[in-house]
């Protein structure tokens, strides 16, 4: 079973979730765009998402959920 928990969303209309699978045991970051720019669903690594410059506020959002040392971990492994 896959399940979506969703964490950010911008001014647009894009939205970001968290998304976990069970039968996997594996977490990515889905990015749905908003309507007007086609609604494309994009999934991404949570360590690559968390690399990606500049920072966002979906970042900041998605620390919030995972907490503050998913993010040094990651941080540590871009550089």
């Amino acid at each position: 079973m896959v399940n979506t928990k969703e964490f950010a969303a911008s001014s647009n209309g894009d939205r970001w979730f968290l998304e976990s699978d069970d039968a996997t045991n594996s977490l990515v970051v889905l990015h749905r765009a908003n309507i007007s720019s086609g609604g494309h669903e994009t999934r991404t690594a949570i360590e690559t998402f968390l690399n990606i410059r500049p920072f966002g506020p979906e970042r900041e959002a998605l620390l919030a959920i995972l907490g503050p040392d998913h993010g040094n971990q990651a941080e540590s492994k871009a550089w």
